[in-house]
């Protein structure tokens, strides 16, 4: 009877294959598999008129691959978050920084310590990013500022081409904050990708559009910092040398490429993306 069982034990195993760990039916083994990448977006700045020729305004989009699980790393971020005493959905960088709103009540130490949690859940995620930025001196108001960030967004989608044309599906998440910047971001991607859905979302269900936030508030950080402009504030929340630059700055930096030089900045670890960009 054992000889039996294990015949039809090994017949069973042979009907099924298996790929990064999981188990599929053999007959799966034709079944092409769709590429899905999501880009997540959050922006710095409004569209009103502005007379303080040092504002700037930012849109920060993160790039996923779905097939890169990332459920591991959200669920270590929330139970650390959850451990620490915080009870939160949506870990919103600026405020923290500011100690704005509900973070008013809380420690230096405590906020830190948040930052650096949402800083160790950027490091471990397959992803990287864009910042587009303009300088509000040369866009004053709406219609300049519409012109130029149209023409950012659309030179960062021509050097990305090669790379989103790899996916079947291409999703853009964005809260639709600023219904002026939703407005170009529809418009434009539409006009380059065929297979683009867009989808309005909230801070609050996802982790990768925090990680916009934060990087979008540090690219901001680092425009203050480079101009010798940060506030008491955020000189106070980063108050060891250098920290803002070589721990922060640094590691956001791993996660983005340039396109300028045509050189991609390169991310450490087998997950992360790199190009040549011609």
């Amino acid at each position: 009877m054992r000889i039996h069982v294990n015949i039809i034990v090994n017949w069973a195993k042979a009907l099924w294959f298996t790929v990064d760990g999981k188990n599929f039916p053999s007959f799966f083994l034709g079944v092409y598999w769709m590429k899905e990448l999501s880009i997540f977006i959050d922006e710095s700045g409004d569209f009103g008129e502005t007379h303080d020729v040092r504002d700037y305004y930012l849109v920060t989009f993160v790039f996923h691959n779905q097939q890169d699980d990332i459920s591991h790393e959200v669920r270590i971020l929330e139970e650390r978050v959850k451990n620490a005493g915080w009870d939160l959905e949506y870990v919103h960088t600026g405020p923290i920084i500011r100690r704005e709103g509900i973070f008013k009540e809380y420690s230096l130490d405590e906020r830190r310590g948040l930052i650096y949690k949402m800083l160790n859940f950027l490091v471990k995620c397959p992803i990287y990013y864009r910042t587009v930025t303009i300088k509000r001196k040369e866009a004053r108001d709406k219609v300049q500022l519409s012109g130029k960030l149209g023409k950012a967004i659309n030179q960062m989608l021509i050097d990305c081409t090669e790379y989103i044309s790899e996916f079947d599906k291409v999703i853009v998440y964005y809260d639709n904050g600023q219904s002026e910047l939703g407005a170009l971001l529809n418009a434009i991607f539409s006009i380059h990708i065929s297979n683009v859905e867009f989808r309005n979302a909230e801070q609050q269900k996802y982790r990768l559009l925090q990680v916009a936030d934060f990087i979008c508030s540090f690219d901001l950080l680092r425009i203050k910092r480079d101009e010798g402009r940060l506030s008491s504030g955020e000189d106070k929340f980063f108050y060891k040398p250098n920290e803002l630059k070589k721990t922060f700055l640094k590691s956001i930096d791993k996660k983005d490429y340039n396109s300028t030089t045509g050189l991609t900045r390169k991310c450490r670890g087998n997950k992360c993306l790199s190009f040549n960009i011609s």
